[in-house]
């Protein structure tokens, strides 16, 4: 399989971080992005939605209820449901996109001591990050991301938002570093278009596509992102015989790790990029010593 900046020559299974490492830090933040780098991931991955002035910001919600404080704030009280698309890039730079974390701790990690007082006390006040500034941050880093469109279908911007993030990806000299993915497949044919050496990933849920290498052939795919109830080993096999990487998502249990790295699976997207690491690592110890 040919190798690039996104994937290096045959990696035993590569590790992408799902919104940065999000069981150590505020998703879709820098600190989270940070964390993934730390733990060791060679890629991390992203959301974007686009303000109501036009911007591609990190976030996966299409609300900023539960990552933010909006809700507590009674300037943005008339303003719910809080949509990203509703509200502009400076209203949701007035925003603690981290407080949150330590409050709710998603995963547990703070409850068993697996992140410091002095680590918690540095995510509040975090911003939310701007693609832009996400892209920086990766370039400077030396390092790779997963960027996906979320749909817009519902949304404002639904006909803007793939010019936007693809533009962007341009002018801060990213191609080479970024894999664009979506559920919304159409974002990926215009993607395609506008910038057609620009990786794409095909992202699926819900349901096994009829046949995923067609489906990856139909948008020029470099990568298929199947969540992992619906990957199968005949699909692995043939789509990495035919030079399509499979990365799945979200991948986080010892047994789902195992069995998909015993597939033969080119990565895994995985809220702890530094657990992932290691059971895969030994795994493959395990195999190269029998």
């Amino acid at each position: 399989m040919k190798a690039n900046l996104l994937f290096p020559a045959d990696p035993t299974v590569f590790i992408i971080a799902h919104r940065g490492a999000r069981s150590s830090a505020p998703e879709n933040t820098l600190a989270a992005a940070d964390c993934a780098l730390r733990q060791g991931a060679q890629m991390w991955e992203l959301d974007v939605c686009l303000t109501a002035d036009g911007i591609p910001v990190v976030m996966h919600d299409d609300s900023l209820q539960r990552t933010t404080d909006i809700s507590r704030r009674p300037e943005f009280a008339g303003q719910a449901p809080w949509r990203v698309c509703d509200l502009t890039l400076d209203e949701t730079r007035r925003l603690d996109a981290g407080s949150w974390f330590a409050a709710s701790d998603p995963f547990g990690t703070v409850a068993a001591h697996e992140i410091s007082d002095h680590q918690l006390a540095s995510y509040v006040g975090c911003r939310l990050p701007t693609l832009e500034e996400a892209l920086h941050f990766t370039r400077e880093k030396d390092w790779t991301v997963n960027v996906e469109i979320k749909d817009h279908a519902r949304l404002k911007g639904h006909s803007r938002v793939t010019a936007s993030v693809v533009e962007m990806i341009r002018s801060c000299d990213m191609v080479e570093r970024v894999l664009l993915s979506s559920f919304q497949h159409q974002y990926l044919a215009e993607a395609r278009t506008r910038l057609p050496q620009l990786a794409r990933a095909v992202l699926v849920e819900g349901t096994r596509p009829a046949d995923p290498l067609e489906l990856c052939r139909a948008y020029a795919a470099t990568a298929y992102h199947p969540a992992a109830a619906l990957v199968t080993k005949e699909d692995v096999a043939r789509l990495r015989t035919a030079g399509i990487h499979v990365n799945v998502w979200t991948v986080n249990d010892v047994e789902t790790i195992d069995e998909l790295t015993v597939m033969g699976v080119s990565g895994l997207i995985t809220d702890f990029p530094a657990r992932t690491r290691q059971v895969v690592d030994h795994l493959l110890q395990l195999k190269q010593s029998k």
